[in-house]
């Protein structure tokens, strides 16, 4: 450490160990000053079990009196650094990656731009799981607001959410985790189709039967890969009874399911879906089974079969 031995909140020095005694860390980093203590263990002193238990033991002694008294301080700071010394939109580095040498693979994300038609229950959990990863771009397409009614669909909880255009209150959130945003609180329509064009790989959550039917007809036809999201509930005698599906992620994916409850193109008359608030975890499960799908797609995970649609039914738990 550099400089005079700390001390915490009452003034008094605080126990570390050692003394004055230069230490050369690197060529151009020589401390002032060393420490070592052991930590207790019933009254006796006790090996670290681990390095990371060591040097996190060493970082809370040294800064929990300076925090104690400066509680916006954080020892932290070397994280943005190190998250920008990756070359990722991530704003927290990928230690997990490096950790199971999995570089590799992760990076197979690198350079990629996706799109998230509609932020619903699915799609904002769909950007939950993506806003983790390396991805260049995500951009993120919806007109509608957050209500009472529908921030219990979004993952966690967004301060000052309601009222808020739910591109931009999930911006603000998952801009936390990834630079890469960018809201765009518009509705696709076909006079605004093309700002699809140019994405590596766009997932379409939308609600209606119609809009989807536009947008994965004109990514289907200029070859953008894409996942479809769904679901249905209708009461049962038991309660709730309901399958999860996607589809995609090309023309033949369209033309073999267009029109069928794979790839539904009018609304259902009659169906729980919306009355359901509190679903999250069907939401969940469709965003899943969709990243998953776009995961396979880019490599980072093996696929077996040549399905073009899945369907997970709630009653029995089975794929189909």
């Amino acid at each position: 450490m550099a400089g005079t031995r700390p001390f915490d909140q009452q003034k008094r020095q605080i126990r570390l160990g050692g003394g004055v005694h230069q230490v050369m860390v690197a060529p151009d980093l020589i401390t002032d000053q060393s420490f070592s203590f052991k930590l207790q263990e019933s009254g006796t002193n006790r090996d670290y079990r681990s390095f990371e238990e060591k040097v996190q033991t060493y970082l809370h002694a040294i800064t929990a009196p300076a925090m104690a008294a400066y509680p916006e301080a954080t020892p932290f700071g070397g994280i943005a650094v190190k998250a920008a010394a990756q070359g990722s939109p991530l704003r927290i580095p990928d230690m997990m990656s490096s950790r199971y040498h999995m570089n590799d693979v992760s990076s197979l994300l690198r350079g990629k731009r996706v799109a998230i038609v509609g932020l619903g229950g699915t799609g904002s959990y769909i950007l939950d799981f993506v806003a983790r990863t390396h991805l260049d771009r995500i951009a993120l397409f919806d007109d509608d607001k957050v209500h009472v009614h529908t921030i219990f669909r979004i993952p966690g909880f967004i301060v000052d959410a309601i009222g808020s255009l739910k591109v931009d209150a999930l911006a603000r959130q998952y801009g936390n985790w990834h630079s890469g945003l960018e809201p765009v609180p518009e509705r696709i329509t076909l006079a605004n189709i093309d700002r699809l064009a140019g994405f590596d790989f766009v997932f379409v959550s939308v609600d209606d039967g119609p809009a989807r039917k536009l947008i994965v007809d004109w990514l289907s036809a200029r070859g953008i890969p894409y996942v479809d999201c769904g679901m249905g509930l209708d009461w049962s005698l038991a309660g709730l009874s309901g399958f999860v599906r996607i589809t995609g992620t090309d023309r033949k994916a369209y033309d073999d399911n267009v029109g069928s409850a794979r790839l539904p193109i009018e609304n259902a008359k009659e169906n729980e879906y919306r009355k359901q608030a509190q679903i999250t975890e069907l939401n969940a499960m469709n965003a899943i089974m969709a990243v998953i799908r776009f995961k396979q797609h880019f490599k980072l995970l093996d696929r077996l079969d040549e399905a073009t649609s899945y369907i997970f039914d709630t009653a029995t738990m089975e794929m189909e």
